[in-house]
């Protein structure tokens, strides 16, 4: 089996447990009780260390590295001088860290211990922290204690138009595992809302400023030509379940 590791990937022969009653389908289940993710769950041969999978988080978050340099990474730590012969688990990784990603999120937001309950939309979402919110840092009389003006919330929305989105070869492939639980919306009602909605061009007429102009262009090969998003105007922070892409402009 290949274990890979943040000190490098290394091949190790693996006995499975043949006590009576043992099943070869809690095989993936026993690596995990040794701190081992199976990157299959019917006879896993490629496991990754839970180290190693907190390590290319934190690496994605601070240091922008993308998953093939990290591999690379991994590659040159474990043969410096010959990398190309090391076993290449690159498309494992990809696929073990999107599921080691969603899990982290659920255990941290408290759906981890429980399978029968199912995050709502939002739910793996942080709101504004020093926002008032009734129940969470507001007393139970709030509504007597403060003015109006006191406990309401202010949203600002804006849009960037340089982030875009191309177009998948093979669409199908690509399965949300948390789809609305975050900040994006759902992404089945935003379709149909978008299929209901007029799309009305607004033209700038100054010859100048062609912002507006320029994010309305038809481009084939985007999915999305831009992000829109909705945040505290206190603050800053994005409120969840808010956040929307954007099809030829603001559409």
């Amino acid at each position: 089996m290949t274990i890979v590791h943040n000190k490098g990937i290394f091949t190790h022969e693996f006995c499975w447990c043949s006590c009576p009653g043992s099943d070869s389908a809690d095989w993936h289940l026993h690596l995990l009780r040794e701190r081992l993710f199976p990157a299959s769950i019917t006879k896993p041969r490629t496991a990754f260390t839970f180290d190693v999978l907190n390590h290319f988080l934190i690496d994605a978050l601070e240091c922008k590295t993308s998953a093939m340099s990290f591999y690379q990474k991994l590659k040159r730590f474990t043969n410096n001088a010959f990398p190309d012969r090391v076993p290449d688990q690159y498309q494992e990784l990809m696929w073990v860290s999107q599921l080691w990603r969603d899990l982290k999120h659920r255990k941290w937001f408290g759906f981890g211990h429980d399978s029968e309950q199912d995050p709502v939309q939002g739910g793996l979402a942080l709101f504004c922290p020093a926002c008032p919110e009734p129940g969470i840092n507001l007393p139970p009389d709030w509504r007597t204690c403060y003015s109006s003006d006191t406990v309401m919330r202010q949203y600002v929305m804006d849009g960037n138009f340089t982030v875009q989105h191309m177009k998948m070869n093979k669409p199908e492939l690509d399965v949300s595992l948390s789809d609305g639980k975050g900040y994006m919306v759902s992404e089945a009602p935003y379709q149909t809302h978008l299929q209901q909605s007029l799309d009305n061009k607004e033209r700038s007429t100054c010859s100048n400023h062609r912002a507006i102009n320029a994010a309305n262009i038809n481009k084939s090969n985007l999915w999305s030509t831009g992000i829109g998003a909705t945040a505290c105007a206190r603050h800053g922070c994005f409120v969840p379940h808010s956040v929307v892409d954007f099809q030829r402009g603001e559409r």
